[in-house]
C-alpha cells in the first residue's frame, strides 16, 4: 500500500538545446530589471553573459551583472549583491552558471524582498522567517551536477563563524528553471566529474532518506541510472552530446528530488566540513560517500541494494546483489571519474574531525535526523576518519 505523502515541487522546468532563448519571454512575467548572477568573469570571457543580456532585452527586460562571488558563496557576497542589485532597481533575480551562482541569486532575493542581511536567515531556531516577500527567481544551469534550479536551497558560507548552512522555504524555489545541455559543453572534465557526482549523492540520499516518497524514487532511480550511463562517458568527452543531454536530465531529476527527499548525513558532513576548509563539494561528497553508505545501508537494506544495480542500468533483483556490491559499484564511478581523493588531500586535518562533527549536529541536524541509521557524534567522527 503507498503511504501517505506530500509532493510540492512549484518550478516551471524548460528543459533543452537551445532552451537559453526562451530566457527573455520567461523574465518579462516578473519584472523590467534583472539581477544576473555569476561566479567571476568566466562567462564574460566566453560571451554568454553578452548573450543572455541581448536574449533578455529583446523582451524588454535590462540586465544588471554581478559576478564577484566565491565558488562557496558567502554571506558578505551575498549582501553586496542584494546592494548591487537594489542600487539598479533590479526587480527579479537571475542565476547563472553552477549552485553557486544559482544559490547567490536565490539568497539575494531574500535579501532584497525582506532588507536585512542574508545571515538574518541563517540562524537556525533563531532565524528570521523567509517569506513571499522574496523577489521572483529564475535559475539557468551550465553545470549538471547541484541540482539548485530544481530546489528551494540555498548554500552559504559565514567564514567569521565556520558554517556553511543550507536555507530556503517554499518561496525560494524558482519561478522558471532553464537546463539547456549546449551551455554544459564548455564544461572542464574535473567539473563535470565533481558535479555530476554530486547529483549522484543526491539522488543515493534522497533515495533512501526517510522523507522519500514514491514519485523521489521514481525519480531518484532514473537519475542514478542515467549517471552510471553517462558521467563517465561526459568526462570523457565534454561534446558528447547525448551524454551531457543525459546528465543534465538526471541533475533536474535529482534536484527536484531533494526538493522533497533532502540530504542525509553525507551531506551534513559536507557542508561542515566546507564550512571550515575550502574544499570542492562535489570532491567531498566523493571521499565520504563509500563510508556513509557503509553506515546507513543497515537501516534500509534493500534500497542501498538497489543503488548498485541502478549504477549498472540492471533490473533490481535483490537475491543477487549484496549491501556491499553497491558501495564497490559507487567506488568504481569515483575512480573513473577521478575523484578518488581522500579528505586529507582535499586540505582536511585530523585536528578539524571534532570541529566538523560538532558543526553537522549544531546546524545540520535535519539531515541526520532523516538519515535511516540517524548517526550520532561518535558515528560522524569514525565515518570522517575512516574518509581521510
Amino acid at each position: 500500500m503507498i503511504r501517505n505523502f506530500t509532493f510540492f515541487v512549484p518550478v516551471k522546468l524548460v528543459f533543452g538545446e537551445g532552451k537559453l532563448e526562451a530566457a527573455g519571454e520567461e523574465a518579462k512575467a516578473y519584472g523590467k530589471k534583472a539581477l544576473v548572477v555569476t561566479t567571476g568573469d568566466f562567462f564574460i570571457k566566453t560571451g554568454l553573459v553578452d548573450r543572455l543580456k541581448a536574449i533578455l532585452k529583446k523582451s524588454g527586460v535590462e540586465a544588471f551583472h554581478y559576478w564577484d562571488v566565491s565558488p562557496n558563496p558567502l554571506n558578505t557576497e551575498i549582501d553586496a549583491a542584494a546592494a548591487f542589485a537594489k542600487k539598479n532597481g533590479c526587480e527579479l533575480c537571475i542565476g547563472l552558471g553552477g549552485g553557486s551562482a544559482i544559490d547567490t541569486a536565490k539568497a539575494a532575493a531574500i535579501v532584497l524582498g525582506h532588507g536585512r542581511p542574508i545571515w538574518d536567515f541563517c540562524t537556525g531556531a533563531t532565524a528570521a522567517p523567509i517569506t513571499a516577500k522574496t523577489l521572483p527567481i529564475i535559475a539557468i544551469t551550465t553545470t549538471a551536477g547541484t541540482g539548485s534550479e530544481g530546489t528551494q536551497w540555498s548554500v552559504i558560507t559565514n567564514k567569521a563563524v565556520k558554517e556553511k548552512p543550507g536555507i530556503g522555504s517554499d518561496h525560494t524555489f524558482a519561478k522558471v528553471a532553464i537546463v539547456d545541455p549546449e551551455l554544459m559543453v564548455s564544461m572542464p572534465p574535473r567539473t563535470t566529474a565533481s558535479t555530476g557526482f554530486d547529483a549522484l549523492a543526491h539522488s543515493i540520499e534522497a533515495y533512501t532518506s526517510t522523507l522519500s516518497t514514491p514519485i523521489t524514487d521514481l525519480y531518484c532511480e532514473q537519475a542514478i541510472r542515467l549517471i552510471g550511463k553517462y558521467l563517465r562517458r561526459a568526462v570523457k568527452d565534454g561534446a558528447d552530446k547525448e551524454a551531457r543531454n543525459g546528465m543534465a536530465y538526471a541533475n533536474t531529476l535529482a534536484g527536484f528530488s531533494i526538493a522533497v527527499g533532502i540530504v542525509t548525513v553525507c551531506h551534513g558532513l559536507a557542508h561542515s566540513v566546507g564550512g571550515i576548509a575550502n574544499t570542492t563539494h562535489g570532491e567531498c561528497l566523493a571521499a565520504m560517500t563509500p563510508q556513509t553508505m557503509r553506515f546507513s545501508m543497515r537501516g534500509n537494506p534493500d534500497k542501498f541494494k538497489n543503488i548498485g544495480m541502478f549504477l549498472r542500468d540492471e533490473p533490481a533483483n535483490l537475491g543477487q546483489d549484496r549491501l556491499e556490491d553497491s558501495v564497490r559499484e559507487v567506488e568504481r564511478l569515483i575512480a573513473d571519474a577521478g575523484l578518488a581523493n581522500g579528505l586529507g588531500k582535499q586540505g582536511v586535518k585530523e585536528s578539524d574531525i571534532e570541529a566538523i562533527a560538532d558543526g553537522v549536529i549544531r546546524y545540520m541536524g535535519g539531515s541526520i535526523a532523516i538519515d535511516p541509521m540517524n548517526p550520532g557524534k561518535k558515528d560522524l567522527v569514525e565515518i570522517l576518519k575512516k574518509s581521510m
